[in-house]
């Protein structure tokens, strides 16, 4: 049986974090195939080819390098064959007021969320998005 969300990206420095929501990712059932990323500029180069896949990236915002906003602007600039359809979920520990309302003003920004990502999130995406059982 074909699982509705084909590709997720993972971008976060944290290789804990990476590796818990690919369990999660994976127990959902919901999802193909998943790659992540530690360095949001690496994950970009990726997005860069037209044909990249990626239905739903979880991105972390605190990251050296290159953070979720600048990733955010960025992937913004990318020509629309790039950005495809992937929508992005915002994924952090921060508490800063305005974190989330300033990631929502980016249109590829579906929700913000506090980590770790959570099986009912993966399947509220599935459902709404991709038409997946849930």
């Amino acid at each position: 049986m074909k699982k509705p969300i084909q590709l997720v990206m993972l971008i976060d420095d944290s290789s804990l974090d990476n590796m818990i929501h690919t369990r999660i990712l994976k127990k959902s059932g919901l999802v193909e195939n998943i790659i992540a990323f530690e360095y949001a500029d690496e994950a970009l180069e990726h997005l860069r080819k037209e044909d990249h896949g990626v239905d739903v990236i979880f991105l972390d915002l605190n990251m050296p390098r290159m953070d979720g906003y600048e990733f955010l602007e960025r992937y913004h600039a990318l020509t629309q064959l790039q950005r495809a359809k992937s929508l992005v979920m915002m994924l952090s520990t921060s508490s800063r007021p305005g974190d989330a309302e300033r990631a929502k003003e980016f249109p590829q920004v579906i929700d913000y969320q506090s980590k770790p990502l959570e099986l009912e999130t993966i399947e509220k995406i599935a459902r709404t998005y991709f038409g997946g059982d849930c």
